[in-house]
């Protein structure tokens, strides 16, 4: 839920992602980048399934077998492994948590590789308590044991971090969960013995912190390695230009301590705009797009990342923007290590959740819409080098989204059956063109490096395209053209030109667009003064991150 309600309450920039978008970042493909894929699709929790509110508050674990998404007051359950996920369970989360009528909102889900189990929390609005799950076995589908802590005050967005020996539960609390306005009273942070959870205590041993306003919002991470300490981070209400880095050490029923270990510089993190989606019956229906607040955070080997909503200029643009926030940390050394807004000229970002793989490789699941974009779930890669992936578009909304807020956070979990594979999910918009409530979907992302082969892909292949021969005089604007040989849809066009001695010395992409067959396009190339002799070879590139073969021609310029 927001910060201001409850339910029913409920790259670097990616440089000029513009309708004639230059790349600054490596491209994928026939530019020699790496490449993120679509492998599997399914659709998610919808607004019927999941009791009715917005915004949906999707969160996403993978374990041996399975994917889980929980969205709201549902939870689906999905078996993987053998071809496209198969739906196996499907149930409300009030019976999941044994809430009988109380109203629930918030939930997020787990799966603790090293423990073989999965945890889930959520927040129990009328009893003002945080409840938190745990599975008997690796089984998502068997039993669960649930453990409630009281808060104190209206516990709004419940995280959920897990380390060896414990696991920490925040809280951002507030006064009074029905009033808008309701007075922020801090962070409050529950740290639970993981050992007699795991053993089946409903009530095992906690170390109870805050509610403090020394922090708006505190995000515990999910460790992937051993370590005994759990990070979690914090940034300030509205603008913020440090992290807050915190150390919990401690099992209770001993002596927990809860500190903050570091404050590095990051960039200027403020408040985003709301979001713009295409114009419907003459208004341009707004996306809300909530706060700085950090909304996913995960740990591995020393390094930490998180990601928010935060404010940008892309390149290529002129207005402010809502942009993807992600940041690293080395926690050795307690220093940032990388900062980014994945920003799209002439559209929004927003909504980041994050996943290393098991190759090094970062997997960002966004939201995205703008005038000219229909709401969308998109996924990125990152490499270990720094290289990102050209965006691909994992759903679309049928229409425009007519409801009064978007979903609070989207989730990320790494499969630790197959590392190489992060589950995503997200909220999509609508599935019913011209229609109102909203639909999630679940998919499986892998990155792979450049000149690698990416694997077989959900989805339909890419027109393919055919190079045209250009000559111009120097100083004319130069346009490489292009003829499609096939129908497509929702397609970028990627190039590349190489000079004599085979350099790169341009790259560019075109934004998404139906392209017909037969039919004739082209690309502005922005040289100046240039001549010679040069080669440009053109590509598609479907939602789903699949590519056509590369067609290449001479380009003259006298």
């Amino acid at each position: 839920m927001g910060r201001q309600a409850l339910p029913g309450r409920a790259l670097l920039a990616l440089a000029a992602l513009a309708a004639s978008l230059t790349l600054v970042s490596t491209v994928a493909g026939a530019t020699g980048g790496p490449v993120v894929t679509v492998t599997q699709a399914v659709s998610g929790l919808n607004d019927v399934a999941a009791g009715g509110f917005e915004p949906p508050d999707v969160s996403v674990a993978a374990g041996p077998g399975f994917v889980v998404e929980m969205v709201n007051l549902a939870e689906s359950i999905w078996r993987t492994g053998g071809g496209t996920p198969q739906l196996v369970q499907t149930r409300d989360l009030a019976v999941f948590f044994g809430s009988d009528s109380d109203r629930l909102t918030d939930p997020r889900v787990l799966f603790d590789a090293k423990s073989g189990r999965w945890f889930a929390s959520i927040s129990d609005v009328d009893s003002e308590k945080v409840l938190l799950a745990v599975s008997t076995t690796v089984d998502p589908t068997g039993t669960w044991t649930v453990a409630p802590f009281d808060a104190s005050g209206c516990a709004d967005q419940p995280r959920l971090g897990i380390a060896d020996d414990i696991v920490v539960v925040t809280a951002d609390l507030f006064d009074d969960c029905d009033a808008r306005g309701a007075r922020a009273l801090g962070s409050e942070i529950w740290t639970v013995n993981k050992a007699q959870l795991l053993a089946g205590s409903t009530a095992p041993a906690f170390s109870l912190f805050g509610p403090t306003p020394d922090y708006s919002s505190v995000a515990p991470v999910q460790s992937l390695s051993p370590t005994a300490t759990e990070y979690a981070v914090s940034v300030d209400d509205r603008v913020s230009r440090v992290v807050h880095l915190l150390a919990v050490d401690g099992v209770p029923p001993a002596t927990v301590t809860v500190r903050e270990i570091a404050t590095p510089v990051i960039s200027l993190l403020a408040r985003p705009p709301a979001a713009a989606q295409p114009q419907t019956g003459g208004i341009r229906p707004p996306i809300a797009t909530n706060d700085n607040r950090i909304l996913d955070s995960v740990w591995e080997d020393g390094k930490l990342w998180f990601s928010a909503n935060a404010r940008c200029v892309p390149a290529g643009d002129s207005l402010i923007r809502t942009c993807g926030r992600v940041v690293e940390l080395a926690t050795a050394t307690r220093t940032v290590t990388w900062d980014t807004d994945l920003g799209v000229a002439g559209a929004h970002v927003f909504f980041p959740a994050i996943r290393p793989d098991g190759d090094g490789n970062l997997v960002i699941v966004a939201g995205e819409s703008g005038l000219k974009v229909l709401p969308e779930v998109i996924a990125i890669g990152r490499t270990p080098d720094g290289a990102l992936t050209e965006p691909v578009v994992v759903a679309q909304s049928a229409g425009v989204y007519r409801g009064d807020r978007y979903g609070d956070y989207f989730g990320a979990a790494r499969d630790p059956g197959d590392p190489r594979t992060v589950w995503i999910g997200g909220e999509a918009g609508t599935d019913v063109p011209s229609g109102s409530g909203w639909a999630t979907t679940v998919a499986s992302v892998v990155v792979t490096a450049a000149g690698a082969t990416p694997p077989a892909v959900a989805g339909t292949a890419p027109p393919g395209v055919l190079a045209v021969a250009v000559v111009v005089h120097a100083g004319s604007p130069v346009r490489l053209a292009y003829r499609a040989l096939d129908d497509g849809t929702a397609v970028r066009t990627l190039v590349i030109v190489r000079n004599a001695k085979k350099a790169i010395v341009y790259r560019g992409s075109t934004a998404r667009k139906t392209l017909r067959s037969d039919k004739r396009y082209s690309m502005l190339w922005p040289t100046k003064k240039t001549r010679g002799a040069f080669t440009f070879c053109v590509s598609t590139v479907s939602t789903t991150g699949m590519q056509s073969p590369p067609s290449c021609a001479p380009v003259t310029i006298r």
